[in-house]
């Protein structure tokens, strides 16, 4: 049965073109053209080329093809039908993505070799008389693997013949290739700033707002060190706000085309990985002179954001201003402040008033953001404390504040106003874009739905439609996969040129303006502020000699490089932690269904293993149509977000596998 009439939503649906030859033939299949991709080695050998483009499927790479390829290369491929998928014909390399491996030193005869865990090998250059077989190694590249030869390497140090957990931060910045120091030429030009930043405070240009006297404040985590935005809101008789987002002014200190742009745009975005975090800019700067830090003369790009009564918005102003931060706020505190906690009331008595009208505020854009239809997704997010041998003491579920979506709010509104100027104002820059999902995964969605049990479906691709079904299953049986599933169907958000809105946020316009310490596009948003809105027009514009395109490609895989690296170590992390608890029992609730068992999650550490379905007491039937598995004979069944008592059995760190049993029943 199908779950919307065949006449419905039909403007929504792509239009089907046929693709035509100058002979006037139809083809209903697309031509081959060249598609880029990066690319997903395997361990048996073979590849996938997961594409630039999400509207394209992956494609598969045979072991032949694949043997000059590395994890996370750049490739040009075409496409051809093999079987029920698409396979993959390589055309050119674009860009290596490894400078250092990480593998198994190994030694054949005479010849010594690397092997890393994606099967890829390596030819050992140079005197390696001295490292015994079978030891974990990192070794620089320094020749790739060609159809005349293999790679070759030169070991660079030898890690032994077992990863400690003080290793995962270092296995994680070879894997992914993340650059982690900065050239002496870059550093030259961070120091450079400092003398700037100095003039500048003491002789400001005539244009820069002297806000030094109004209580703005940050709001971050406990651990956290750079401080890219404060706020400060305000009231008039009226019943009017005016939202000050007031965003450190990296661009007056990392200027266009210097070795430190590059070094920024080399990385992209800063990488946090559990226990430390690999700046996008040295830290004089991240940490330093651009981070407000309260109590200090801080050089500032503001959106002041006016609101009437509603919380709409009546009109935007942008300039670059001078504040000092009256306090910093830890996201806990003001959370207890919003609680009517006495203690902190008492505490925060200064700031009282403008923190009163930051949370009327916020009430209002709640309202307005329900009225839109944004995604929410209630998925966790997981902490971790370290100990001296970074392996975890805890691990658990971050708590999420008012606080919190306070400050996101304030955040989203001021990167929309931003976007909508740049828009207006045909500036380049680079937009966030967070396309409308395609309807054969809504489809797919759908069909999920329908297998755990639920009545709600998507009849439209509309952002009020997906947050429906959000709110309406939230804490249901199933719904945890329900969302997770519904955050699968989203397409990749990106950074690119052009304004095509964000799908997610039900937003028309929208970019990152908020955190240039952090976010190489945020500090192009800023250039295209202050060159095409706020009129500085400088000799060395920005723009000359830019691919915004390629820009936006850049930036946005580099993204997607630092939350595979982030998600690898956390993944790493969370098996070291279980690793000290096999044979004891949890209480887990199943997650997902495959064919060859149960996905369990353990909601008190916020993680997730596996239980093969051959540790199930007796016979179990798959039954995909209705996401289940039956016990054969009887009519007992297991399905999604039913609980379930486990024993943890094993753990392989270097696969990230967890692996659990039935607890035993005494």
């Amino acid at each position: 049965m199908r779950h919307r009439k065949k006449h419905q939503n039909h403007k929504n649906r792509p239009e089907k073109r046929k693709h035509r030859s100058r002979g006037g033939k139809a083809f209903f299949k697309n031509p081959k053209r060249i598609l880029t991709g990066r690319v997903q080695k395997k361990p048996q050998g073979f590849a996938f080329i997961i594409p630039s483009d999400p509207k394209h499927k992956d494609a598969f790479v045979s072991r032949f093809e694949a043997r000059l390829l590395m994890d996370g290369d750049q490739v040009e491929y075409k496409t051809h039908r093999d079987g029920k998928g698409w396979a993959a014909e390589i055309i050119n390399i674009l860009e290596r993505a490894q400078k250092e491996v990480l593998g198994v030193f190994k030694k054949s005869g005479d010849h010594c070799y690397v092997e890393t865990s994606s099967g890829d090998l390596f030819v050992v250059a140079g005197d390696s008389k001295n490292i015994a077989p079978h030891q974990w190694v990192l070794a620089k590249i320094t020749a790739y693997p060609t159809a005349r030869g293999a790679a070759v390497v030169c070991v660079s140090e030898v890690l032994g013949r077992e990863l400690s957990p003080k290793m995962d931060n270092k296995i994680a910045i070879a894997k992914y290739a993340i650059p982690e120091h900065f050239s002496s030429k870059a550093l030259q030009d961070a120091e450079q700033a400092i003398s700037w930043g100095q003039e500048e405070l003491k002789n400001s240009s005539p244009q820069r707002k002297d806000l030094r006297h109004l209580p703005f404040v940050t709001v971050d985590g406990e651990d956290a060190k750079d401080f890219d935005d404060a706020i400060l809101v305000t009231k008039n008789n009226h019943g009017h706000f005016v939202l000050n987002v007031a965003i450190a002014d990296v661009s007056f200190f990392v200027r266009p085309k210097t070795d430190l742009d590059f070094s920024a745009f080399e990385r992209s975005t800063s990488v946090y990985l559990p226990g430390t975090c690999i700046p996008m800019l040295p830290e004089i700067l991240s940490n330093d002179l651009c981070s407000l830090r309260p109590q200090t003369d801080k050089l500032t790009l503001n959106a002041e954001i006016h609101y009437n009564s509603k919380g709409n918005v009546i009109e935007t102003h942008f300039y670059e201003g001078m504040i000092r931060t009256a306090r910093r706020i830890t996201y806990n505190q003001l959370h207890a402040f919003f609680e009517k906690d006495p203690n902190q009331r008492e505490e925060f008595k200064s700031i009282f008033e403008p923190l009163n009208h930051a949370l009327e505020l916020f009430e209002l854009l709640t309202s307005n953001r329900k009225d839109r239809g944004v995604l929410d997704f209630d998925l966790p997010e997981t902490q971790m404390e370290l100990d001296e041998n970074a392996i975890p003491r805890t691990v658990f579920r971050r708590p999420r504040y008012e606080s919190h979506r306070l400050i996101e709010e304030f955040m989203i509104a001021a990167n929309s106003e931003v976007a909508k100027a740049l828009r207006l104002g045909k500036a380049s820059a680079l937009y966030r874009v967070h396309e409308t999902p395609d309807w054969e995964k809504v489809d797919e969605l759908n069909a999920l739905i329908r297998r755990l049990g639920f009545a709600q479906y998507l009849k439209e691709i509309t952002p009020l439609a997906f947050a429906k079904v959000l709110s309406e299953t939230l804490g249901k049986k199933g719904s945890r996969t329900l969302h997770q599933a519904i955050l699968r169907t989203q397409k990749q958000a990106k950074y690119e040129p052009s304004p095509k809105g964000h799908f997610g946020l039900a937003l028309m316009d929208y970019t990152h303006f908020t955190s240039p310490i952090r976010r190489y596009p945020d500090l192009i948003v800023h250039r295209g502020l202050k060159e095409f809105i706020l009129k500085q027009h400088t000799s060395d514009k920005f723009t000359e000699g830019v691919d915004f395109v390629k820009l936006g490609q850049k930036t946005s895989e580099r993204e997607r490089r630092a939350m595979e690296a982030e998600r690898f170590v956390t993944r790493r992390k969370q098996c070291w932690f279980m690793k000290t608890k096999i044979g004891e029992t949890f209480k887990g609730i199943i997650s997902g269904l495959i064919e060859r068992g149960l996905f369990i999650e353990i909601p008190e550490f916020s993680l997730e293993g596996f239980l093969p379905v051959d540790a199930l007491n007796g016979y179990y039937e798959f039954d995909e149509d209705r996401m289940c598995f039956r016990k054969r004979p009887g009519h007992l069944t297991l399905s999604v977000g039913d609980p379930m008592e486990i024993q943890l059995t094993s753990v392989e760190v270097e696969e990230g596998q967890i692996t659990f049993s039935l607890a035993d029943k005494k």
